[in-house]
């Protein structure tokens, strides 16, 4: 019985190794005799101010990485939140994302996918491709949500902070009409309600 099963561990293993290799055979012919352009990085550095939003707009708990694929030993070049993975600029690729890269060439998203990083941390992902002008992928933009965070934190980074003290509004309209008239019907609430304001004055700022 110990056999059977040191037999199929050491199968499991060697099949993860091939997917690996086969991995890596795709990249190499992918970028065989392929050398990035100026224009390649100016590429992905624009991406940069993605990674840096979709921080600020998710918070802490979601780890947003910016790999090139001229160096994949050294592939993340722009990371937020790295924490989460213990993941830092230089950082290698991940086997999965190479094994990604094969049915990224008609795609340009991942279906959302599951991991568990070493740390035994659960993770919901979505890579995105990156290409060039000409179509080819230069990059990966890989999206981390932490899920063993508790719901409570998770939330909390949604919500306005305490001293922050009031909300900003803003008008989701349809079209420039609607846009013009939710901008006027708001400015003449904000009249109506303004206490500093005498009402035979109103009329008048209106």
């Amino acid at each position: 019985m110990e056999a059977q099963a040191l037999a199929c561990a050491l199968l499991l293993v060697a099949h993860k190794v091939r997917s690996f290799l086969v991995s890596i055979w795709d990249l190499s012919m992918l970028h065989e005799e392929y050398i990035f352009t100026d224009e390649d990085h100016t590429i992905l550095n624009s991406y940069k101010a993605v990674v840096d939003g979709v921080s600020a707009l998710i918070g802490e708990h979601c780890e947003i990485v910016l790999h090139s694929l001229d160096d994949i030993e050294h592939s993340a070049i722009c990371i937020a939140n790295g924490h989460n993975t213990n993941r830092q600029v230089g950082s290698p690729i991940t086997d999965l994302a190479l094994r990604s890269l094969h049915n990224m060439q008609s795609e340009g998203v991942s279906k959302p996918y599951f991991t568990r990083v070493k740390s035994n941390v659960l993770m919901k992902s979505v890579t995105i491709a990156i290409r060039n002008k000409s179509q080819r992928i230069i990059g990966l933009l890989c999206i981390n949500i932490n899920l063993d965070v508790p719901v409570s934190k998770f939330i909390q980074s949604f919500m306005p902070a305490m001293e922050a003290g009031e909300t900003s509004s803003v008008n989701f309209a349809n079209s420039m009409e609607d846009l013009v008239s939710q901008t006027v019907e708001k400015t003449i609430e904000e009249v109506n309600a303004d206490r500093t304001v005498a009402n035979n004055n109103k009329t008048a700022k209106l």
